[in-house]
């Protein structure tokens, strides 16, 4: 057995432990491709010395005051920011870790809403000593909980960092300020939009695999359904194809166990009505050869009676054929089928007209249904003196339409007229021919055939006979 074949034919709860773990395979595959290629989604604080050394200061003496020589160049762990930015000579340096901008301003920056006085005192003293300038020559701001103390007891000193969003600046001699800003990049940031196009890149990868699982178990089901459905067109469908997953072989077995029993019972039930008749027959023949001497009128009421019970037998017979055997299944021209009934009734004198249409095809037994449209135009004939043929097509069904110019069937008679042996009383009679299986055999043939029959009374006077048949996929 093929490996694909195995996999279709486990169990349908390791079709769905496999999909689960398909998708947790993708998701921790994103999950480790985002951790190890992306960085983190805050900016790196960054030490009270490196901002110092942004700001232009001397490294610091060993004493604690300032170091004399050139200033201490920018640390290589900062990036600019995009718009905004500071002359050229103070072009922005990329790095992977910070988003810093470094600005020369007129005046100090201003206070914002939300920061940290004590913290940003605290550091701004701290970032003088390691300038070297006085107090108020330096301004930091820090939002709550932005500082991070290095030194002892929580004191900021050089190994102190301020975290995202701090701006800090220091005067210069000319009474301008330079400032260093922490950029706070808003909703969605860099990292923000790569880890969301990173999922809705899984999504795209899980959602086809999602799609292509379901299908797979699915499709036992759906041949299932498929067949239970021919089997209720076609008593004699062949048998379901034994594939799948074990628990859907299991119902597909009992599934065609049960249409086996099925047919059995059915050609069973035939072959026993079928015998009662024969043997039925029989002591009628004998009966009327018995009877011949009886004097009339009794022998003629007699003889009726033998012969009405003979027709009823045929008629039983017939009626369970149609039921049982409906022939050969094949595809067919239904336009064509009623073309030769319209043509054969009318050769007769009969009035039946057919409405012009497109052609129309399904899948049916040729025999079976010419008997039963031949019953329905010849009821309409029979009772309605004429009949209008109408067929078309409304989405996957075939509907014929067939209009008489009867009295119509009360509506609270009109199902039972397709019980077997029910007769209406007023016009549908025994008198004028039938014995109550004609409709009954006709309801069958289109079950038979998966379709449906309605009747309705026409408003203009008359009955309206609509069979609906399915059309072949």
């Amino acid at each position: 057995m093929k490996p694909l074949h195995r996999v279709r034919a486990l169990s349908i709860s390791a079709h769905s432990f496999l999909l689960v773990l398909a998708a947790l395979l993708v998701s921790a595959l994103i999950a480790l491709f985002l951790v190890v290629r992306h960085p983190p989604l805050r900016n790196a604080p960054v030490a009270l010395e490196d901002i110092a050394a942004l700001l232009g200061a001397a490294p610091p003496a060993p004493g604690g005051g300032p170091r004399p020589g050139p200033p201490r160049p920018p640390p290589q762990d900062w990036r600019p920011a995009p718009a905004g930015g500071p002359p050229p000579r103070e072009a922005r340096r990329p790095s992977p870790r910070n988003e810093l901008r470094i600005e020369t301003r007129d005046a100090a920056p201003a206070t914002p809403r939300q920061v940290d006085a004590a913290a940003s005192a605290a550091a701004a003293a701290a970032l003088a000593v390691l300038i070297g300038v006085p107090a108020d020559a330096v301004v930091v701001q820090v939002p709550p909980a932005a500082v991070l103390p290095g030194g002892r007891g929580g004191a900021p000193d050089a190994r102190s960092q301020l975290g995202e969003g701090f701006v800090a600046a220091r005067r210069l001699e000319d009474g301008r300020w330079r400032t260093v800003i922490s950029v706070v990049e808003g909703f969605p940031n860099a990292f923000q939009r790569q880890a969301l196009m990173l999922a809705a890149i899984g999504l795209a990868l899980l959602l086809p695999l999602a799609w292509l699982f379901a299908r797979a178990l699915t499709a036992p089901l759906r041949h299932f359904a498929e067949g239970a459905q021919r089997l209720g067109r076609d008593p004699g469908a062949p048998p379901l194809p034994s594939t799948g997953p074990r628990e859907m072989r299991a119902a597909v077995d009992a599934f065609n166990t049960m249409q086996s029993r099925v047919n059995r019972l059915l050609e069973e039930r035939t072959q026993m009505i079928g015998a009662i008749a024969h043997d039925l027959r029989t002591p009628l023949t004998r009966m009327a050869f018995r009877l011949e001497g009886l004097p009339p009128p009794l022998g003629e009421k007699v003889e009726a009676d033998i012969q009405e019970m003979k027709a009823m037998i045929s008629t039983a017979l017939d009626y369970l054929r149609d039921r049982s055997v409906g022939g050969a299944r094949e595809r067919l021209d239904l336009r064509l089928l009623l073309e030769r009934i319209v043509d054969d009734l009318a050769d007769l004198g009969h009035d039946v007209t057919l409405a012009p249409g497109p052609a129309v095809t399904l899948e049916g037994a040729p025999l079976a249904l010419r008997r039963m449209l031949m019953n329905l135009v010849e009821n309409a004939l029979k009772y309605g003196q004429r009949a209008r043929i109408a067929l078309g097509t409304s989405q996957a069904t075939a509907t014929i339409e067939i209009d008489d110019d009867g009295p119509g069937i009360p509506e609270n008679r009109q199902q039972q007229v397709f019980d077997p042996f029910y007769r209406l009383e007023a016009s549908r009679n025994r008198d004028t021919g039938g014995i109550g299986l004609g409709l009954s055999t006709v309801r069958a043939i289109v079950l038979d055939h998966g379709g449906e029959i309605t009747l309705g009374n026409r408003s203009g006077g008359g009955l309206r006979v609509t069979v609906r048949l399915p059309l072949p996929a």
